[in-house]
């Protein structure tokens, strides 16, 4: 069994956003970890600062996140020249295969959301944007809560680096990660991003699991970039009726184009979605008492309670009588 610092190498689990993947066990610590092995050309020598340096400091600060529905990085080893990460063994279904092309439940949808919503606003608290959100890179568990992965990091990534050369113009010729639907308007034009960009790529996320479709789909990755750009996508409600119109309206302001004029704090979406749920709860619970037929009503407490106490005076009497009798 192969060793790699304290961890021992159990299987491969298949290649990842970042490299080849394998499920080990911290023998420090005794848990599984998904330890993912970092490839040697994405850390060789660049212009400026080392590329190795600026990974390293990036991922250290990935370590800080400490969210329950952010997969956590535990450690970063270096060993023999090579560079391991090893995150929270998140195990489950993506977000994408849960939906399976299909709107979630509401109330389904608007509880991730909020979770999600939450992993979000921690990251960014700490100065982190995802970059990347989308329904691959969330995982459900097997208690079905959500899972964001590779917070911090997806600038270094495969999509990552997919998203930047989809704003070029040799770069929407293909989309083989799918992450087209998924950018922001600053990110599909090559402009600098912050917290707001997310904003953006979450609002997409809710308005695909309430309507079962990317908003912004078109016939090729460019024309989808275009759509990002330029498309008003119709309300949530018109694909799916029972959505209230307060939803509609919080998905307008994720979606609005200009950044400066957009929500700009994910908190208060995830606050926001969690009273319209509460609503629904309330409403749901709100059942109307029947109503009898005109001309009938329905017996009062105080009349049973009269019959009960004239039949108890009878049998007193009929007692009474009997013995007298005798």
């Amino acid at each position: 069994m192969q060793t790699i610092a304290h961890y021992n190498i159990l299987e491969r689990l298949g290649t990842g956003a970042l490299g080849d993947v394998y499920r080990a066990r911290d023998l420090k610590v005794g848990r599984t970890v998904a330890l993912m092995l970092v490839p040697s050309q994405l850390l060789e020598p660049g212009d400026g600062p080392s590329r190795r340096d600026k990974f390293l400091a990036q991922a250290r600060a990935a370590q800080a996140l400490n969210h329950p529905n952010i997969a956590s990085l535990f450690d970063v080893v270096e060993q023999d020249g090579r560079c391991y990460l090893a995150y929270e063994f998140a195990a489950g279904p993506s977000l994408r295969d849960e939906m399976g092309g299909r709107p979630v439940n509401l109330r389904r949808a608007i509880e991730l959301a909020a979770q999600i919503g939450d992993a979000l606003a921690e990251g960014h608290s700490r100065g982190l944007v995802h970059g990347d959100l989308r329904p691959d890179n969330i995982v459900i568990t097997p208690k079905g809560s959500p899972k964001i992965l590779n917070y911090g990091l997806t600038a270094w990534t495969t999509s990552g680096q997919a998203r930047t050369a989809a704003a070029s113009a040799d770069g929407v010729g293909s989309d083989p990660h799918g992450v087209a639907g998924y950018l922001s308007p600053e990110q599909a034009v090559g402009s600098s991003i912050d917290a707001r960009s997310d904003v953006f790529s979450f609002g997409v996320l809710l308005y695909e699991m309430l309507t079962g479709r990317n908003p912004f789909t078109g016939a090729t990755p460019a024309a989808t970039v275009m759509n990002v750009i330029r498309l008003t996508p119709p309300a949530p409600s018109s694909a799916m009726p029972s959505a209230p119109p307060e939803l509609d309206a919080l998905i307008n302001r994720a979606l609005t184009k200009p950044v400066e004029s957009r929500a700009a704090g994910i908190l208060a979406l995830s606050s926001d979605l969690r009273r319209i749920g509460s609503a629904l709860d309330a409403k749901e619970r709100d059942i109307e008492v029947p109503q009898l037929p005109r001309g009938r009503q329905a017996p009062s407490s105080s009349g049973s309670r009269g019959w009960i106490l004239g039949l108890v005076v009878l049998v007193i009497l009929a007692a009474v009588w009997w013995y007298l009798s005798q």
